[in-house]
Formats: structure tokens, C-alpha cells, sequence
């Protein structure tokens, strides 16, 4: 069946087009929201509040969009994209990093062993970087490994963010303390941001929600 702008289908039994009404509003309300939470944008996310706005390196950024991971069905954590100014296209905030801080801000929703999260950054910057340009990252990639052997375990409420600032490079902080010294290489960072923000991202609902993307009204329902 469709459903047009101007009105109800001919033919169709009053009835049935109120039931089929009655549905559609459930998808587009509850329905969806609990299938796909990260097209949303909001600053409270699953009881998370992201504030509008926070500073790195003295430099305010805005929150430019917000979303969720989940493991199956589990919530995992929420994550934050902070940008100088706010973007919709992925390549627009991944070049930012040739010149401006960026923070990606993750709140847990339940405790996980830190070198899930290093699992995850490593797949993805493999899946979202040329051969090369992977095995250039190694060192990088070590290094990171290296700080999150210190770290062992995020438990609920922990806020772990990885900060970019130019000229100083990549740092990791879990409640607001570093996990060790920046990570120069300036080519890590925007290969990090890739891991969510790529071509092959974590999530595709993620990558819309971080870039504050809004999908189309649906006007099609099931025939």
C-alpha cells in the first residue's frame, strides 16, 4: 500500500487505513526509535547528558551529534562527536584534523575490558585504510595498545575520550585523566575518526547520528 501526502488511497476501507495509520505512527514513534536510537541527535542519550558545548586546548567545540553502540541488543555505550563547527558530510570533519581540535567522547553503559575498545579502533582503521596506509599506522596502533594495557577495564559511567589536538597529536583519557603521552603521528587520528566516520564504519546508524544526519519522512508502508 501507499500512503501520499494528499490523502488516503481509494478503495481502502476507512477501518483498515486507520489500523495501517495507527502502525505507521508506532514505527515512526517507539517503534523505531527502539530499532534504530542512533538517527536521534539529542544531548541526552539513555540517561547520558552531553553538554552543547566543551573546550579542548582552550579551544570551544560543539556537539555535532550523538549517538549509541550496541552489542546484539545491549547497550554498550553512547558516544559523543565534538567539532568546531558542525558538520553533516564525514570527509568535512575528518579534514578539520588538519587544523583544529576534535574530541570523540564515550560514556559506558556497562563495564567492558579496554582491549575490546582497542579490538574495535584497530578493525576498524584496517577496514577503512589502504594496505599501506595500515601498516604505516602500526607503530600508532602499538602504541595505543601500550597505554591500554594500563588501563585493563572501563566500568559504568566511565567517560573515555580521545582528543586531537594539532602539532600535539592523539591523546586517550578515562575520566579525565591521560593514559599516557599524545601520539604524534597526525595521520592516526583521522584514521581513528574512520573507525566510525569511514566508509565501512562500526555502524551506519552511528556514522548518521554522529553527523547529526536525518532521514527522509516515510511515505511508504508495507503493500
Amino acid at each position: 500500500m501507499r500512503l501520499t501526502p494528499e490523502g488516503p488511497v481509494p478503495g481502502r476501507p476507512a477501518s483498515a487505513r486507520r489500523a495501517l495509520l495507527g502502525r505507521l505512527a508506532l514505527l515512526l514513534g517507539g517503534g523505531l526509535a527502539a530499532a534504530c536510537p542512533a538517527r536521534a541527535v539529542p544531548t541526552e542519550l539513555f540517561g547520558v547528558s552531553y553538554p552543547a558545548t566543551l573546550k579542548v586546548e582552550g579551544r570551544t567545540l560543539q556537539l555535532n551529534g550523538a549517538g549509541v553502540t550496541y552489542r546484539a541488543v545491549a547497550k554498550l555505550y553512547t558516544v559523543g562527536l565534538y567539532t568546531p563547527d558542525k558538520h553533516v558530510q564525514a570527509d568535512a570533519v575528518i579534514d578539520m584534523t588538519r587544523n583544529a581540535p576534535l574530541q570523540l567522547r564515550f560514556v559506558m553503559l556497562q563495564g567492558m575490558r579496554i582491549d575490546e575498545v582497542g579490538k574495535t579502533i584497530t578493525r576498524g582503521i584496517e577496514l577503512n585504510s589502504t594496505r599501506e596506509a595500515f601498516f604505516s599506522l602500526i607503530p600508532s596502533i602499538r602504541k595505543m595498545g601500550e597505554q591500554f594495557s594500563h588501563i585493563k577495564r572501563l566500568n559504568t559511567g566511565d567517560v573515555f575520550a580521545i582528543d586531537f589536538v594539532p602539532k600535539r597529536g592523539t591523546v586517550f583519557y578515562v575520566n579525565g585523566q591521560p593514559a599516557g603521552l599524545p601520539i604524534a603521528d597526525a595521520a592516526f587520528f583521522p584514521a581513528v575518526l574512520r573507525v566510525w566516520l569511514g566508509a565501512r564504519p562500526v555502524s551506519q546508524d552511528l556514522k548518521d547520528a554522529l553527523l547529526s544526519y536525518r532521514a527522509p519522512a516515510v511515505l511508504e508502508a508495507l503493500e
